[in-house]
């Protein structure tokens, strides 16, 4: 199944290597150092009727607002996503940070990762999406 799988992170050494991996397995994989574009970022609700990807892979620590508060940003205002599906990466987690994710519904993982972890998460994060999903068209 081909996956259309956000990646941000304001890292280009993160983005620009998960971007080859999972465009090299065939995936849609969208990248960019922070989430300006989601209309939740902006502070609106979701306005699009389907999940616009499958799987978000996002940074804990960015710019302007970290991952765990993007992430519930999006629970609250309306994300189609699934929360289980939605990943926070981190190179220092506190407690307090784990509890968070854990209250939100996603997973957090410890950087660096590895390519085959990455895979891995992918492969178990496919069996919550139903074969006939469908997904927001991103087209301007």
């Amino acid at each position: 199944m081909k996956l259309r799988i956000f990646v941000i992170d304001d890292e280009p050494c993160i983005t620009d290597t998960l971007n080859w991996h999972l465009s090299d397995q065939g995936h849609e994989v969208i990248c960019a150092p922070e989430p300006t574009s989601c209309s939740i970022y902006q502070g609106g609700q979701c306005d699009h009727e389907h999940p616009c990807g499958d799987i978000l892979f996002v940074d804990k620590s960015m710019p302007k607002m970290s991952g765990l508060d993007f992430v519930e940003h999006m629970n609250k205002k309306g994300c189609k996503g699934l929360a289980q599906n939605k990943v926070v990466m981190s190179g220092a987690l506190e407690q307090k940070d784990i509890q968070k994710a854990l209250e939100l519904g996603c997973t957090v993982v410890h950087k660096p990762i590895t390519l085959d972890q990455i895979d891995a998460m992918i492969e178990e994060m496919k069996k919550a999406i139903p074969s006939d999903r469908k997904l927001a068209n991103l087209e301007p």
